[in-house]
């Protein structure tokens, strides 16, 4: 059995009110076909309260047999090593079955590419001496199982996800977008291959690509989670997980972002029809991100200029002019950053502090 190349890696820290699931490790035997995923779960909190996780996957590349009497309280049944289930967390778990094949009808995932699911789920217990409900995972990084699957058809990567049950998540969490996106397991990829090559530049005002100075960058899912990343002689640095984004941000709040009362301007005579922007120059135009270039843009940049306000997103625009949201361990692309509010493109990047 051989560790294959992970692409759902732990994030660094927990995100608070947010449940993470991610591989701890994913093992490929050839020669039996056997594929085994350990899912670890990292939380702000160990007392979850209670967890509903659906593992979605391509019936038709891979299959599952169950543990026909395994349940989530071993007392109940004896676990069949390398079929099913394995190892899973029983501490504060109710006796409840499960752990059987079902067919996505309802597309619980959102994802085309997967077609089936396995449902486990966990609740915590009542103390009776602490007359309270019991601690549950008991940690905040937690290994919840190894599930296996024999592989049916190696010719291609296989797509896995994970959706919630909401009926078993603790009040006020959510699982973690990054787990939810959809996850590309490739059998020929081991442990310690690279496939990550992701350039970012900006464009200067004469339409040339330039190399991004080396500054973290920050990828913001929402207002409480997002995910830091170095570059390095203008490449970004190896990503851990799929990242899905809205925007990002740089780490250092004092930068050339070019902004000035000439871009206001260039969105003004855009919207009465004087000029056309298009391109990056249109991007950086439509600074609140609706797809549309109006006076509520122009207005924000004028509030940036005179420190009413600030401007702290910029897009990332692939060489087809389309705005980025997604990037993986396996992208291979060439990216151009571009600052909300640049309309000219004249930021240069550069920290100035």
């Amino acid at each position: 059995m051989v560790k294959l190349y992970n692409p759902l890696q732990k994030p660094s820290q927990a995100t608070a009110n947010q449940l993470s699931v991610y591989f701890d490790e994913v093992s490929w035997a050839s020669d039996t076909n056997l594929l085994t995923l350990s899912v670890g779960l990292l939380a702000d909190a160990s007392n979850v309260t209670s967890l509903g996780l659906n593992l979605h996957y391509d019936k038709s590349k891979i299959s599952y047999t169950p543990d026909t009497s395994y349940s989530l309280n071993p007392n109940t049944g004896t676990d069949t090593i390398g079929q099913g289930i394995d190892n899973i967390l029983t501490n504060g778990s109710s006796t409840a079955a499960g752990h059987t094949e079902k067919n996505d009808t309802s597309d619980l995932d959102g994802s085309a590419a997967t077609t089936a699911y396995v449902d486990a789920y966990w609740r915590t217990t009542y103390d009776a001496v602490a007359d309270a409900m019991a601690a549950w995972p008991g940690s905040t990084d937690v290994t919840l199982y190894d599930i296996n699957f024999t592989v049916t058809d190696t010719s291609s990567p296989i797509t896995f996800s994970f959706s919630p049950d909401s009926n078993f998540l603790k009040e006020g969490y959510s699982l973690s977008a990054a787990s939810q996106d959809d996850i590309s397991i490739d059998l020929t990829l081991l442990l310690d291959d690279v496939v990550q090559n992701i350039e970012v530049k900006f464009e200067d005002v004469e339409g040339a690509l330039q190399q991004l100075p080396d500054q973290p960058l920050i990828f913001v899912t929402n207002d409480t989670e997002t995910t830091t990343v170095v570059t390095d002689g203008g490449t970004l640095g190896a990503l851990s997980q799929n990242l899905s984004f809205t925007h990002v941000e740089l780490e250092s709040e004092s930068y050339n972002d070019g902004i000035s009362l000439s871009d206001a301007i260039l969105q003004l005579e855009h919207i009465v029809n004087l000029t056309t922007l298009s391109g990056n120059n249109a991007i950086a135009a439509d600074v609140n991100g609706d797809g549309n270039i109006t006076l509520s843009d122009a207005i924000l940049t004028l509030e940036h200029i005179v420190n009413l306000s600030s401007i702290s997103t910029c897009s990332l625009v692939d060489n087809a002019g389309s705005l980025v949201t997604e990037l993986s361990p396996s992208t291979i692309s060439e990216l151009t950053l571009v600052h909300s509010g640049d309309v000219n493109l004249s930021a240069t990047f550069v920290d100035i502090a």
